[in-house]
């Protein structure tokens, strides 16, 4: 399991940042590029497309250094950037507004990762079904479940990734979970081991 960077030496990092240490930011780019890049490609999946939205990413905060304010929570701050600027590209790409994009984007769950550590073919079976169930969901409903039980987001982190107010987060998320719960009657005890222990225990 990645080890989550703790909420106060990343609020450190970034104040070293502000303050004009380069190595500061590099640090930080260093510690969430993993999850920045997961969370892109469930965005947009073309993997140097990603990337160089990351780098821009990072290249623009070095040059808004001196300007760019205090944020609550680094790692979700980075994500709504993140978002903001591969929807932005996407506009580019495909002649429309950035807003009418904002509602209108693919989301895909896959447990790629998970299934390199597993041998039982049975249980490959059931996780592939996991994700095509989650795959069935709306976008809003995958990208809320993703950040949620992948990405451990609080629900206020969560609205201001995806732009809403707590409580539609608290309405989707029991919406999304119903659907999962209605859709999904078997699994295995070993798939247990390989799903977010939070999201095993509401859908099962």
């Amino acid at each position: 399991m990645i080890r989550r960077l703790p909420s106060d030496e990343a609020q450190q990092l970034w104040q070293e940042y502000r303050a004009g240490d380069i190595y500061a930011l590099a640090k930080l780019m260093q510690t969430y590029y993993a999850d920045l890049f997961h969370w892109g490609m469930r965005l947009h999946a073309d993997r140097e497309f990603v990337k160089d939205c990351i780098q821009e990413v990072f290249v623009n905060l070095w040059k808004i250094q001196d300007t760019i304010s205090s944020v609550e929570n680094v790692r979700s701050y980075l994500l709504v950037v993140l978002k903001t600027r591969i929807l932005r590209e996407l506009s580019k790409t495909h002649g429309a507004h950035q807003a009418d994009l904002s509602d209108d984007y693919s989301f895909s769950v896959e447990f790629a990762a998970d299934i390199r550590l597993i041998e039982e073919e049975h249980e490959v079976y059931q996780i592939r079904r996991l994700e095509r169930v989650l795959n069935h969901l709306p976008q809003r409903q995958k990208e809320l479940i993703y950040l949620r039980f992948y990405q451990n987001l609080s629900f206020e982190q969560i609205a201001e990734v995806m732009h809403l107010g707590r409580q539609s987060v608290y309405n989707l998320l029991q919406k999304s979970l119903n659907s999962l719960r209605k859709n999904w009657t078997i699994c295995t005890v070993g798939l247990l081991f390989y799903l977010p222990e939070t999201l095993s225990s509401l859908v099962f």
